[in-house]
């Protein structure tokens, strides 16, 4: 907020400098599509902010569940807010038989939202309904015995609880090798710096600064390498540059270092797992979407 107070200060600002601000905090699809939304409103709406969920919904990254708290909250619109509580809160209480994440599910739900909520004052029905969820009917442990609507609760009555709500199988992750690449370099009476790329507009990391990496995914036996940006094989589209690193270094031979993640998918992103080295000291990662090299001793890092 006190970067863009207003709609008009993040519609116009650059987009380097939400994404750096954004910086840590994951998701960065969110920040592009904030401001996205911001430029919408201002060179489309004239400023003005939507007034009702469809229109919300048409934002971009707004889906139906923001479009409908926005919506019944701040200016009184009678439209059910759906999310994971409140699925779970009504797949129990008319004992929903089918998985909630299929369409018919979602259907069920969605009308059992509609009849029961307080058109007089949606904003608080939705809050109340998340709030049963969030406290009272919980996924595992649920309060039975201190819930207002167990009486009616066709799942408490048929003792089905726990199997509620019904959701379709996960699929397996899919196992992909990552190794990342690290080039450094140094020059006379200049900074340590090393090599990182713009990524692309979509796909994993989309438009953020990384290391190349090589992709190799394990399915079933077979290994299939994705070059995504290994030196010399940069694409048009991709800016490369390099960028300052400031900590210490010992100029005493050279080597490439590369971080490998034996198991990478939504849930664990980037260079996570443990590292490899080659004729350099030391890798070390860490958890916050982006690599660190520490206590390297090579007077530059090359690609071979």
């Amino acid at each position: 907020m006190a970067a863009f107070p207003t709609v008009q200060d993040l519609a116009a600002a650059k987009t380097d400098q939400v994404m750096a601000l954004w910086k840590g905090l994951g998701y960065y699809s969110r920040a592009r599509n904030l401001q996205k939304a911001a430029q919408i409103i201002v060179n489309e709406n004239g400023g003005e902010l939507p007034q009702n969920a469809t229109e919300w919904a048409a934002l971009p990254g707004i889906g139906p569940y923001t479009a409908a708290a926005i919506s019944s909250i701040c200016y009184g619109e009678p439209v059910a807010v759906v999310d994971g509580n409140v699925q779970r809160v009504m797949s129990r209480l008319f004992d929903i038989e089918h998985a909630v994440d299929r369409k018919e599910g979602k259907k069920s739900v969605q009308e059992a939202c509609d009849l029961l909520l307080d058109a007089t004052d949606p904003g608080s029905s939705n809050q109340a309904w998340m709030e049963l969820g969030a406290l009272v009917c919980a996924p595992r442990s649920p309060l039975c015995g201190e819930c207002p609507l167990s009486d009616g609760c066709l799942a408490y009555e048929r003792n089905t609880v726990l199997q509620r709500p019904v959701k379709q199988p996960k699929k397996a992750a899919l196992p992909v090798e990552v190794g990342f690449s690290i080039a450094l370099r140094k020059e006379q009476n200049g900074p340590l710096q090393w090599w990182v790329e713009r990524r692309p507009d979509s796909g994993i990391w989309s438009q953020l600064e990384a290391f190349p990496c090589r992709m190799t995914p394990q399915r079933l036996g077979e290994e299939a390498d994705i070059n995504m940006g290994l030196f010399g094989n940069q694409s048009p589209e991709r800016q490369s540059v390099w960028a300052c690193k400031t900590h210490p270094h010992t100029p005493e031979n050279d080597g490439l270092v590369q971080y490998r993640t034996p198991l990478f998918s939504p849930k664990n992103r980037g260079p996570l797992g443990r590292c490899r080295k080659r004729r350099g000291q030391l890798a070390q990662t860490h958890r916050q979407g982006t690599s660190r090299v520490e206590g390297l001793d090579c007077e530059e890092l090359r690609l071979f």
